[in-house]
């Protein structure tokens, strides 16, 4: 009975990853969409958000499903509200991504033009966007706590190309539109940069939960901005029975984002697939 208990909470992480693996793909086609005013692109991405929200839905009913028949202690209890916790994020990063998709959608329906300075500033704000969420995806897959401080310095540089879009903004020349809808459709395609900025801060809300998984606190990247490597890893505390981290496993299930957005740690382990059937029978074999 307890096997299958860690087995649901392998599953259940492993549909986290899943998730957000499928959220940053999507990201990228909204962005792409926008940029390049594709309408059917945005369509697509927008309509995929509703089947993340619905694996999302899921995901959280498992979790708390699994409190109430388990009844979970210690790591096992810390691991289903990181699950839990990340989820949430998860959820509002993909209303963010939808509103990319719409955004894009207007602007291409409603042939809306920006200035090409504010267009490279969306493109410039996404590639940051996209490193952050790569860093997120590493700190998930491979537990470095590490990590952690790189997201602090990746967060700030993403937060500066924001300020500087309305900066840009405030010194274009306003514009002439039909009528109110119309300036509400100019505004929503204005506010993509806003939707990329908060897409990047629930991914690193989702990878300080980690810290709270690995060593029972709540700090966040700027609580630990001081530590060096060997003071966070001497925070970890053990992990129970259910908690089974195999980062070599775990890859998988984060192996669609670009390579060049991740750690080279994570790269390794994506580059060199291990099977986690073949994991399992190793396993059997040490009992």
């Amino acid at each position: 009975m307890r096997k299958l208990y860690s087995r649901q909470l392998v599953e259940a992480r492993h549909e986290m990853l899943s998730i957000y693996e499928s959220l940053d793909l999507l990201l990228h086609d909204g962005v792409r969409a926008f940029v390049e005013g594709d309408r059917r692109l945005a369509s697509k991405t927008k309509k995929k958000t509703l089947q993340i929200d619905a694996r999302c839905a899921n995901l959280e009913a498992v979790c708390y499903n699994l409190i109430a028949t388990q009844a979970p202690v210690a790591s096992d209890f810390r691991l289903l509200q990181t699950i839990i916790y990340t989820d949430f994020c998860l959820q509002r990063m993909c209303d963010k991504v939808r509103r990319v998709a719409r955004a894009a959608k207007l602007k291409a329906k409603g042939d809306i033009e920006l200035p090409s300075e504010l267009v490279e500033l969306v493109n410039q704000e996404a590639s940051s966007v996209y490193q952050v969420m790569g860093t997120v995806a590493s700190t998930l897959v491979t537990n470095d706590l590490s990590l952690l401080r790189t997201l602090n310095d990746q967060e700030e540089s993403t937060h500066g190309i924001y300020e500087e879009f309305f900066r840009a903004f405030n010194r274009s020349t306003g514009v002439e539109l039909t009528d109110d809808k119309a300036y509400d459709d100019y505004r929503r395609v204005v506010m993509v940069s806003r939707y990329l900025d908060r897409c990047a801060q629930y991914a690193i809300d989702a990878a300080t939960r980690i810290m709270f998984l690995l060593t029972g606190q709540r700090w966040n990247t700027v609580d630990i901005a001081g530590f060096d490597a060997d003071e966070l890893e001497a925070l970890r505390v053990p992990s129970g029975e259910g908690v089974i981290l195999k980062p070599e496993v775990d890859a998988a299930f984060v192996a669609r984002i670009p390579l060049d957005e991740v750690t080279p740690a994570l790269r390794t382990l994506i580059e060199n697939p291990v099977d986690e059937d073949d994991e399992d029978d190793e396993d059997e074999d040490l009992l």
